[in-house]
């Protein structure tokens, strides 16, 4: 009768659990890693090793049940049988776990592959007996298979993804574990075997030797494939290690507690001219050497700066020493390396070029003729400044670097620059340019500055640079500007001179306070364009003033111009326009000379008429015989000359005075004036006498009828505020060119005649 051994069947199950932690552990080795080949190295490695243990755990379990007749194994369906298992574990763990059903069909995959390999191996077993399974039992042990290995594959994914300790992938090895073991039992219970009447039985079963072979194997290989992945893993971290040491840009050194350096990368050997280095033969003092300040040997101090944490983040200034002897400046970061092993690793950065940089800098910061300042942004204290600050603020550099502005200015100042600093660097901007004035030896200076915020890699604030400009003289020489600007805007508005600018490409026009004033043109409805002016020129001259300006602009000339603009309701302003040419633009002045034309016309009115009347006197009356007898001339026209002389004009003047007389006379005139064409001309040539010239006569003209049409006008009865007048009239004429061809031999026949008539209309004055 068959019966199992219990430490077999104990040593089953715990290989099934061994193999199914091992190849957990692999596979969640497999998920953390990024590269793509060590992907599907831990996913075989793991796979197989997982095949290996399901075969083992069956093959050992198989030895457990002990049957008391002879058994063997065929070589190569035992063989065989592994095959299942490993393409089962090879397709499970290769699936990632975030596919839409992939638990289900990995579970089906490792139920079955587990299965396979179970029954499979069952056929290798050989012996003079009949072998039956039980139906039921049969399907029981896979479905054992297939739900364990889901309950399992599901903890261990929950176990790697939610990243707990590796030692927690035990939990889903034990499920697996039971999963192969549970369907190896219930696939034995499924088996039974008959002994056939040739069968021999065995008093005690020799497999326990062989189920010794096979336990030593499997820990033989688990040991194997263990060190084996850990070298593997070793190596590879190593070189990545060294990978990543000789690719940095800066040196790494490692070096033992004695001073011996053990490692340098490619970067270091270069920095310090090494062509080649064997560890443990070079000393730290050899490749670095303390600062001028230090106080300490130089192997105590990197060891303190090891230990302290503080200091890893910041670098040691040292100086380095090549292999030709030239120092040069270096940093040195330090830390301590864990192990047993005490033993130190540091980065060095050659500062050579830095240095270099720091000198050009400080070389072209010392060129420049403007004040330069770099302040430190956490502290606002000076690091930098050039040769023209260090000047101006009569302290030298050196002294300068670490102060900050209570150190150099006055409270209120430092107060001033401090507040803007920090309001600079509090705000989104990342310069700005203000003015400020210092009292630099009692002498008051303005500088002009532009405060720069000069961040790092990540954006933080690290310096701030101040360029500052001395614009003392200028701000003077604004200031004298603007005393004169002021004296000239005050005889521009006592003079009424405006001032303008226009530009020729685009026809913008720009204007001052008056030239809005002289035009009458408010600043609201203004709109900068040359229409603007124009729409103001009188109609008359703003042909000849637009030719005026058109050739200026031709010949690059100056201009200049009078003319009429329009003022309020229906008047007009005299404008005497003066421009130049500068570029593609015109400037000029305006002059109202309003005043001044209308004064002249008044002057010109008054020496060319009768004061009292405003008829043309004897001078006006030349003028115009001057200019209109060649006229007549030309146009063979003639023109009558009709010289009046008053009658009972004198009782008028002798009785009444002279207030009465002169209204008589100025009616007298407007009466004249009335009669006249606007061609022809009425004067006052004595004090009761005029002279008429009618022109553009026809030669069938009727000097009778005009002398009558005027006597008769000229009779009627005149109101005054003494009462009403009425005076006479003696009328002579002359017509030209008959009768004369100038005006004095015109006035010599007209005043001839006029006396006749006088004489024969009034005999006595």
């Amino acid at each position: 009768m068959a019966n199992y051994d219990v430490f077999f069947v104990v040593a089953s199950v715990v290989i099934a659990i061994s193999a199914s932690l091992i190849s957990f552990v692999l596979s969640a080795k497999m998920s953390q890693t990024e590269l793509q080949n060590e992907r599907a190295f831990w996913s075989l490695a793991s796979a197989c090793f997982l095949g290996f243990g399901i075969w083992a755990m069956h093959f050992v379990g198989m030895l457990a049940y002990q049957l008391p007749i002879e058994v063997s194994y065929d070589p190569f369906i035992t063989l065989l049988s592994v095959l299942p298992a490993i393409l089962a574990s090879i397709v499970v763990m290769s699936k990632l776990p975030n596919k839409a059903n992939s638990l289900l069909l990995r579970s089906l995959y490792m139920g079955l592959g587990i299965g396979s390999m179970h029954y499979i191996g069952m056929m290798a077993m050989q012996m003079n007996a009949i072998m039956a399974y039980d139906g039921w039992y049969f399907s029981l042990s896979i479905v054992v298979a297939v739900g364990l290995a889901g309950i399992a594959l599901k903890t261990h994914e929950y176990v790697t993804t939610s990243q707990l300790r590796i030692l927690k992938q035990i939990v889903p090895a034990i499920i697996m574990g039971s999963a192969i073991s549970g369907m190896h039992y219930t696939g034995m219970l499924s088996m039974h075997v008959y002994a056939l009447p040739s069968t021999q039985i065995l008093q005690e079963p020799e497999t326990k030797n062989l189920a010794y072979l096979v336990m030593l194997m499997v820990m033989l290989f688990a040991f194997t494939i263990l060190i084996f992945i850990e070298l593997r893993a070793r190596t590879l971290l190593l070189e990545r290690y060294n990978a990543v040491l000789n690719t940095v840009q800066e040196g790494v050194l490692t070096f033992d507690s004695a001073g011996m350096v053990e490692f340098a990368n490619p970067v270091a050997l270069s920095m310090f001219g090494l062509d080649s280095f064997s560890p443990q033969t070079i000393h730290i003092r050899e490749l670095v050497s303390p600062s001028e300040h230090a106080h300490e040997p130089l192997l105590i101090g990197l060891k303190k700066a090891a230990k302290n944490s503080a200091a890893h983040n910041v670098p040691l200034t040292l100086d380095g020493i090549r292999k030709s002897g030239k120092v040069f400046p270096l940093t040195l970061r330090i830390n301590s390396l864990p192990g047993n092993h005490i033993s130190y690793v540091c980065t060095v950065k050659d500062l050579s070029d830095v240095k270099n940089q720091e000198v050009f800098a400080q070389t072209v910061f010392d060129a420049l003729p403007n004040m330069l300042i770099v302040k430190r942004a956490d502290s606002l204290s000076i690091t930098h400044v050039n040769d023209a600050g260090s000047k101006i603020l009569g302290t030298d550099k050196a002294s300068l670097v670490g102060l900050s502005d209570f150190d150099i200015f006055d409270e209120a100042e430092a107060k001033k620059f401090i507040s803007d600093d920090k309001q600079l660097l509090s705000s989104s901007e990342k310069q700005i340019v203000n003015e400020f004035k210092l009292n630099i030896g009692g002498v008051t200076r303005f500088f002009e500055t532009k405060k720069i915020v000069i961040d790092d890699n990540y954006g933080t604030p690290q310096y701030i640079l101040a360029l500052s400009e001395d614009v003392t003289k200028w701000r003077e020489a604004q200031q004298t500007l603007k005393t004169l600007n002021r004296r000239m805007s005050m005889a521009a508005d006592a003079a009424h001179i405006g001032v303008w600018e226009w530009d020729i490409a685009t026809n913008e026009l720009i204007w001052d306070e008056w030239m809005h004033k002289i035009y009458n043109v408010s600043k609201a409805t203004f709109t900068g364009q040359f229409s603007d002016w124009e729409d103001t020129v009188h109609d008359d001259d703003i042909a000849n003033v637009k030719q005026k300006i058109e050739q200026s602009i031709k010949d690059s000339s100056g201009f200049h111009a009078i003319f009429r603009v329009k003022a309020a309701g229906d008047k007009y302003r005299h404008v005497s326009g003066y421009g130049r040419i500068e570029g593609n633009k015109m400037f000029g002045i305006n002059v109202d000379i309003t005043e001044q034309v209308e004064a002249e016309q008044k002057i010109r009115k008054l020496a060319n008429s009768d004061t009292l009347t405003g008829l043309a006197n004897r001078l006006a009356l030349s003028t115009y015989m001057r200019n209109e007898l060649p006229r007549l001339e030309r146009n063979n026209k003639v023109c009558t000359l009709l010289y009046l002389d008053l009658n009972r004009f004198k009782p008028i003047n002798d009785e009444y005075g002279h207030t009465i007389g002169d209204e008589v006379l100025v009616e007298l005139a407007q009466r004249l004036q009335s009669m006249c064409r606007v061609y022809d001309i009425a004067s006052r040539v004595g004090g009761d006498e005029f002279i008429v010239v009618i022109t553009e006569l026809s030669t069938e003209y009727n000097v009778e009828t005009l002398k009558a049409r005027l006597a008769k006008k000229l009779t009627q009865p005149i109101t005054t505020t003494q009462g009403a007048f009425s005076v006479g009239v003696s009328i002579g004429h002359a017509s030209y060119p008959e009768e004369g061809k100038t005006l004095e031999e015109l006035i010599y026949i007209a005043d001839e005649r006029m006396f006749e008539d006088k004489k024969k209309n009034i005999p006595s004055n």
